[in-house]
Protein backbone atom coordinates (compact mmCIF):
# COMPACT_ATOMS: atom_id res chain seq x y z
CA UNK A 1 0.00 0.00 0.00
CA UNK A 2 1.40 3.93 -0.70
CA UNK A 3 2.45 5.77 2.08
CA UNK A 4 1.48 9.09 3.15
CA UNK A 5 1.58 11.92 0.83
CA UNK A 6 2.34 9.17 -2.05
CA UNK A 7 0.29 8.14 -5.45
CA UNK A 8 -1.30 4.72 -4.92
CA UNK A 9 0.06 2.65 -7.78
CA UNK A 10 -2.05 2.23 -11.09
CA UNK A 11 -4.97 -0.59 -10.62
CA UNK A 12 -3.78 -3.83 -11.93
CA UNK A 13 -5.81 -3.75 -14.81
CA UNK A 14 -5.71 0.03 -16.23
CA UNK A 15 -2.94 -0.96 -18.39
CA UNK A 16 0.12 -2.97 -18.73
CA UNK A 17 4.16 -1.61 -19.88
CA UNK A 18 2.59 -1.63 -23.24
CA UNK A 19 -0.56 -0.13 -22.98
CA UNK A 20 0.30 3.06 -25.28
CA UNK A 21 0.16 6.05 -22.82
CA UNK A 22 -0.27 3.99 -19.78
CA UNK A 23 3.25 5.19 -18.53
CA UNK A 24 2.88 8.74 -19.47
CA UNK A 25 -0.71 9.06 -18.13
CA UNK A 26 0.22 7.34 -14.31
CA UNK A 27 3.54 9.35 -14.19
CA UNK A 28 1.71 12.62 -14.92
CA UNK A 29 -1.09 11.75 -12.90
CA UNK A 30 1.40 11.09 -9.99
CA UNK A 31 3.63 14.62 -10.59
CA UNK A 32 0.11 16.61 -11.18
CA UNK A 33 -0.31 19.68 -8.77
CA UNK A 34 -3.90 19.34 -9.08
CA UNK A 35 -5.46 16.58 -7.06
CA UNK A 36 -6.70 13.57 -9.13
CA UNK A 37 -8.32 10.59 -7.86
CA UNK A 38 -8.98 7.28 -9.87
CA UNK A 39 -12.59 5.71 -9.13
CA UNK A 40 -14.35 2.49 -10.79
CA UNK A 41 -18.03 2.98 -11.38
CA UNK A 42 -19.39 2.48 -8.37
CA UNK A 43 -17.17 5.34 -7.40
CA UNK A 44 -14.69 3.71 -5.08
CA UNK A 45 -11.52 5.28 -4.97
CA UNK A 46 -8.57 3.02 -6.69
CA UNK A 47 -5.59 5.83 -6.98
CA UNK A 48 -5.09 9.20 -5.93
CA UNK A 49 -2.00 11.17 -6.19
CA UNK A 50 -0.01 13.51 -3.69
CA UNK A 51 -2.31 16.64 -3.92
CA UNK A 52 -5.15 14.35 -3.52
CA UNK A 53 -4.34 13.39 -0.12
CA UNK A 54 -3.56 17.23 0.74
CA UNK A 55 -6.55 18.24 -0.49
CA UNK A 56 -8.55 15.54 1.49
CA UNK A 57 -6.18 15.64 4.54
CA UNK A 58 -6.15 11.74 4.16
CA UNK A 59 -3.36 9.23 3.81
CA UNK A 60 -3.51 7.40 0.21
CA UNK A 61 -4.13 3.93 2.74
CA UNK A 62 -7.23 6.28 3.71
CA UNK A 63 -8.82 6.82 0.66
CA UNK A 64 -8.37 3.90 -1.77
CA UNK A 65 -11.20 1.65 -1.04
CA UNK A 66 -13.42 5.05 0.02
CA UNK A 67 -16.92 5.65 -2.08
CA UNK A 68 -15.83 9.21 -3.02
CA UNK A 69 -19.09 10.44 -1.28
CA UNK A 70 -17.62 9.94 1.79
CA UNK A 71 -15.42 11.95 1.22
CA UNK A 72 -18.01 15.19 1.17
CA UNK A 73 -19.24 17.37 3.62
CA UNK A 74 -22.91 16.81 2.40
CA UNK A 75 -23.15 13.51 0.44
CA UNK A 76 -26.57 14.07 0.29
CA UNK A 77 -25.31 16.94 -2.70
CA UNK A 78 -24.10 14.23 -4.68
CA UNK A 79 -26.33 12.22 -7.56
CA UNK A 80 -27.58 8.61 -7.17
CA UNK A 81 -25.39 6.40 -8.77
CA UNK A 82 -27.25 5.49 -11.86
CA UNK A 83 -27.37 9.21 -12.47
CA UNK A 84 -23.59 9.64 -11.58
CA UNK A 85 -22.83 7.15 -13.86
CA UNK A 86 -25.18 8.21 -16.44
CA UNK A 87 -23.16 11.56 -16.31
CA UNK A 88 -19.55 10.60 -16.55
CA UNK A 89 -20.47 7.77 -19.63
CA UNK A 90 -21.64 10.83 -21.30
CA UNK A 91 -18.97 12.45 -21.56
CA UNK A 92 -16.56 14.94 -19.34
CA UNK A 93 -18.92 16.60 -16.47
CA UNK A 94 -18.20 19.40 -14.49
CA UNK A 95 -19.21 20.43 -10.84
CA UNK A 96 -18.86 21.92 -7.11
CA UNK A 97 -18.40 19.98 -4.31
CA UNK A 98 -17.09 20.25 -0.47
CA UNK A 99 -15.11 18.30 1.27
CA UNK A 100 -14.27 17.85 4.41
CA UNK A 101 -11.56 17.01 6.20
CA UNK A 102 -11.07 15.05 9.73
CA UNK A 103 -10.11 17.82 11.30
CA UNK A 104 -13.45 19.49 10.29
CA UNK A 105 -12.42 21.98 7.78
CA UNK A 106 -13.56 22.07 4.32
CA UNK A 107 -13.07 22.81 0.78
CA UNK A 108 -14.70 24.10 -1.81
CA UNK A 109 -13.60 22.52 -5.09
CA UNK A 110 -14.84 23.26 -8.73
CA UNK A 111 -13.90 19.47 -10.77
CA UNK A 112 -13.79 17.60 -13.63
CA UNK A 113 -14.57 14.02 -14.88
CA UNK A 114 -14.13 11.58 -17.91
CA UNK A 115 -14.49 8.11 -18.06
CA UNK A 116 -11.99 5.77 -19.85
CA UNK A 117 -12.28 2.51 -20.69
CA UNK A 118 -8.86 0.67 -20.60
CA UNK A 119 -7.86 -2.92 -19.96
CA UNK A 120 -11.46 -3.71 -20.40
CA UNK A 121 -12.14 -2.17 -17.18
CA UNK A 122 -14.24 1.53 -17.17
CA UNK A 123 -12.35 4.04 -14.28
CA UNK A 124 -13.48 7.70 -14.31
CA UNK A 125 -10.81 9.95 -13.42
CA UNK A 126 -11.51 13.03 -11.18
CA UNK A 127 -9.24 16.15 -11.38
CA UNK A 128 -9.70 19.53 -9.01
CA UNK A 129 -9.42 22.54 -11.11
CA UNK A 130 -9.44 24.76 -8.42
CA UNK A 131 -10.04 24.96 -4.69
CA UNK A 132 -10.00 27.26 -1.71
CA UNK A 133 -11.34 27.14 1.69
CA UNK A 134 -14.97 26.56 2.08
CA UNK A 135 -18.43 27.12 3.73
CA UNK A 136 -21.88 27.03 2.83
CA UNK A 137 -22.13 30.85 3.50
CA UNK A 138 -19.04 31.78 1.36
CA UNK A 139 -19.29 33.08 -1.78
CA UNK A 140 -16.15 35.16 -4.14
CA UNK A 141 -18.49 35.91 -6.45
CA UNK A 142 -22.40 35.84 -7.26
CA UNK A 143 -23.06 34.39 -10.56
CA UNK A 144 -25.23 37.01 -12.74
CA UNK A 145 -28.03 35.54 -15.05
CA UNK A 146 -26.59 34.44 -18.62
CA UNK A 147 -28.48 35.91 -21.79
CA UNK A 148 -29.95 33.43 -23.72
CA UNK A 149 -27.24 33.07 -26.65
CA UNK A 150 -24.58 33.22 -23.64
CA UNK A 151 -26.67 30.21 -22.12
CA UNK A 152 -26.96 28.51 -25.91
CA UNK A 153 -23.00 28.73 -26.22
CA UNK A 154 -21.98 28.15 -22.64
CA UNK A 155 -24.35 24.68 -23.11
CA UNK A 156 -22.76 23.77 -26.96
CA UNK A 157 -19.03 23.71 -24.96
CA UNK A 158 -20.47 22.06 -21.91
CA UNK A 159 -21.20 19.39 -24.85
CA UNK A 160 -17.82 19.36 -26.13
CA UNK A 161 -17.99 21.26 -29.09
CA UNK A 162 -14.93 23.50 -30.14
CA UNK A 163 -15.72 27.05 -31.54
CA UNK A 164 -15.39 25.99 -35.26
CA UNK A 165 -18.16 24.01 -34.26
CA UNK A 166 -20.47 26.62 -32.77
CA UNK A 167 -20.04 29.15 -35.18
CA UNK A 168 -21.38 26.54 -37.91
CA UNK A 169 -23.88 25.83 -35.95
CA UNK A 170 -25.06 29.57 -34.89
CA UNK A 171 -23.83 30.97 -37.94
CA UNK A 172 -21.68 33.17 -36.32
CA UNK A 173 -18.24 34.69 -36.41
CA UNK A 174 -15.45 33.31 -33.75
CA UNK A 175 -15.32 36.77 -32.45
CA UNK A 176 -18.60 36.97 -31.84
CA UNK A 177 -18.52 33.81 -30.27
CA UNK A 178 -15.18 34.60 -27.85
CA UNK A 179 -17.19 38.02 -26.65
CA UNK A 180 -20.20 35.68 -25.39
CA UNK A 181 -17.83 33.35 -23.34
CA UNK A 182 -16.29 36.53 -22.36
CA UNK A 183 -19.17 38.27 -21.22
CA UNK A 184 -20.60 35.00 -19.20
CA UNK A 185 -17.33 34.18 -17.72
CA UNK A 186 -17.50 37.70 -16.20
CA UNK A 187 -20.75 37.06 -14.98
CA UNK A 188 -19.76 33.97 -13.39
CA UNK A 189 -16.14 34.81 -12.17
CA UNK A 190 -14.66 32.14 -13.94
CA UNK A 191 -11.15 32.23 -15.31
CA UNK A 192 -11.43 29.51 -17.13
CA UNK A 193 -13.80 27.70 -19.79
CA UNK A 194 -14.19 24.53 -17.12
CA UNK A 195 -14.99 26.68 -14.44
CA UNK A 196 -17.34 28.61 -16.78
CA UNK A 197 -19.05 25.35 -17.24
CA UNK A 198 -18.71 24.11 -13.58
CA UNK A 199 -20.69 27.40 -12.56
CA UNK A 200 -23.02 27.24 -14.89
CA UNK A 201 -24.30 23.88 -14.44
CA UNK A 202 -24.17 23.83 -10.53
CA UNK A 203 -25.59 27.10 -9.95
CA UNK A 204 -28.39 26.77 -12.18
CA UNK A 205 -27.70 29.18 -14.94
CA UNK A 206 -28.75 26.79 -17.84
CA UNK A 207 -31.51 25.79 -16.84
CA UNK A 208 -34.02 28.18 -18.83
Amino acid sequence: MPQHGSAAPAPDRAGGPDDGYAGVFWTAFRRSANAMFVARLDRRIVAVNEAATVLAGRSAEALVGQRMTTLLDDPAEAPDDATWRAQVLGGESFGRRRIRRPDGSTRAVEYAMQATRTGGTVLVLGVCLRERAGGRSEHRHDPAPLTPREQEIVHRIALGEVSADICASLHVAPDTVRAHVRNAMAKTGARTRAQLIAISLTEGLLDD
